[in-house]
């Protein structure tokens, strides 16, 4: 089972949800291979690559109780909510990128940790004080830095635009639904529905407009599909260890890592703006993860009151 909600580890939850981020961009930079250079279709992307996951969900599920079919849940509409959340996460950003590039995709993405910290306190009563919100806002400062945000978009870009920001919508009820279940449900179980849904929804569609695939698609694939469940399982425990509203700002580390799968796959350069953009983001990473590492330290140690009497 995942542990309450209320055992806060800082450290732990921001490095499991740093290597989140970090292996959702794998699946970002592996999708736009095969959308552009390989000209395969959004659903036919989704239906193969949720394969992977599923092979992780039952392996997990048979480590964890035995058997691979074990999945009774109290939960079932619950996840049934996540399923559709992820389907409209996954099919409206795969079909940005048929109208934007990588880059901005990613950068636009980043109003979910906005739309999480806003909804975390109605939907899951955490307390978001002023210092999150504040390190939110510089995080998106930083991306503000790092992509002109005076440029003129119109016709197919608009449409991009606005399917990336349903995209970080739907992405941030999917993590908040997610945090609402951690100390309720088993880790395989969240995997392991989603992971199915997802699959049946882009089944008929994705065989509709079914393409030839060859080696190199096949096995770019097959690594979009690994770290996505890299991905979901770092996620899931994170939440063990962290609010909503504290990890939200380490979703601003993908512009870091966008930026080196551009240079490595195709010759991107940072430019000065998005270095200094970049720093913004990591400062505010840095003081929030130093801020809440305080926090938890003061509630392990409470200091002993001036005028109270020590036992002898």
């Amino acid at each position: 089972m995942i542990p309450p909600a209320t055992r806060s580890a800082p450290v732990q939850a921001f490095v499991y949800y740093t290597l989140g981020v970090l292996a959702f961009s794998v699946v970002d930079a592996a999708t736009r291979l095969l959308r552009v250079d390989y000209d395969l279709g959004t659903w036919q992307i989704t239906f193969l690559t949720r394969i992977p996951p599923l092979l992780v969900a039952f392996a997990v599920i048979t480590r964890a109780t035995g058997s691979p079919f074990r999945v009774q849940t109290r939960f079932f509409w619950m996840h049934m909510l996540r399923g559709v959340l992820v389907v409209i996460t996954t099919t409206t950003f795969f079909a940005a990128l048929r109208y934007l590039p990588l880059a901005d995709c990613i950068v636009i993405a980043f109003a979910a940790p906005i739309f999480v910290t806003a909804f975390s306190g109605p939907m899951l009563k955490e307390k978001v004080g002023w210092r999150r919100w504040s390190a939110v806002m510089v995080g998106f400062a930083g991306v503000l830095v790092a992509v002109d945000p005076t440029g003129t978009w119109e016709g197919e870009t608009r449409l991009g635009i606005g399917l990336v920001l349903g995209s970080a919508l739907a992405y941030a009820l999917t993590l908040l639904t997610l945090r609402s279940l951690s100390g309720k449900e088993h880790t395989h179980n969240l995997l392991f529905y989603s992971t199915a849904f997802t699959i049946v929804a882009a089944a008929i569609p994705g065989t509709i407009y079914w393409q030839p695939i060859g080696w190199h698609a096949a096995g770019v694939m097959l690594v979009q599909g690994l770290a996505s469940a890299v991905g979901q399982l770092a996620m899931i425990r994170a939440f063990r260890f962290g609010e909503a509203s504290m990890l939200a700002p380490i979703e601003f580390t993908a512009l870091v890592w966008a930026t080196g799968f551009g240079f490595f796959f195709w010759g991107d350069l940072p430019t000065v703006a998005v270095l200094g953009g970049a720093a913004l983001i990591i400062g505010a990473n840095l003081y929030i993860a130093h801020r809440e590492a305080r926090l938890a330290q003061r509630k392990s140690f409470p200091p002993v009151p001036q005028h109270a009497s020590l036992p002898e």
